[in-house]
């Protein structure tokens, strides 16, 4: 009988995981859920693996599996880590002040403001990519009387994008006599 008890291969879709000795690990595109993942192995030759890694597990922390050898004897015992990568996006999603949803075309923001608009101390309500962060902070309020820079850095530290705020207001276009007078 078969004294083998190796774990070959074991992939996740079609993401390969990397075995050294008996940790097996595995880093998963960002926003996968660890929490119910299933598996297809590759074990030695009329071995057999407990738990089943093809029935939906919880990875949220390393999983323990064994692979018993043909013989009964040989055994040998499997801890399985699975990360998820770190999102690589930097977008700025949305930009509004108060009611007023600014245009963006690729990292340029451009918002027009209502005639009478007072751009000296506004306060941007700002939607970017799920765990990014933004430098300046746009929740601070601030003036945009010049064309404003904003840096966007992804979760992953290393992607970033600098996006451009332009604020106008718009220009009067009421066309009302709002006083006459003749004399005194």
């Amino acid at each position: 009988k078969n004294n083998e008890a190796n774990n070959l291969a074991l992939k996740f879709g079609d993401r390969l995981a990397t075995i050294t000795g008996t940790n097996i690990k595995i880093t998963l595109p960002f926003g996968t859920d660890k929490s119910n993942l299933s598996a297809n192995v590759k074990i030695s030759p009329k071995a057999s693996i407990n738990p089943d890694p093809s029935t939906a597990k919880d990875y949220t922390s390393p999983v323990n599996f064994t692979v018993t050898a043909e013989n009964g004897n040989s055994k040998n015992i499997y801890s399985v880590t699975v990360e998820v990568a770190k999102n690589n996006e930097s977008k700025i999603l949305s930009w509004k002040f108060g009611d007023n949803q600014a245009t963006i075309t690729g990292t340029d923001i451009k918002i027009s403001l209502p005639f009478g608009a007072d751009k000296s101390n506004l306060t941007a309500n700002v939607k970017i990519s799920e765990k990014a962060s933004i430098n300046p902070d746009p929740s601070t309020a601030k003036a945009h009387t010049k064309t404003g820079k904003f840096t966007v850095t992804a979760e992953n530290g290393i992607s970033k994008n600098i996006y451009t705020v332009t604020v106008e207001v718009d220009k009067n276009n009421e066309t009302k006599i709002l006083t006459w007078k003749f004399g005194d």
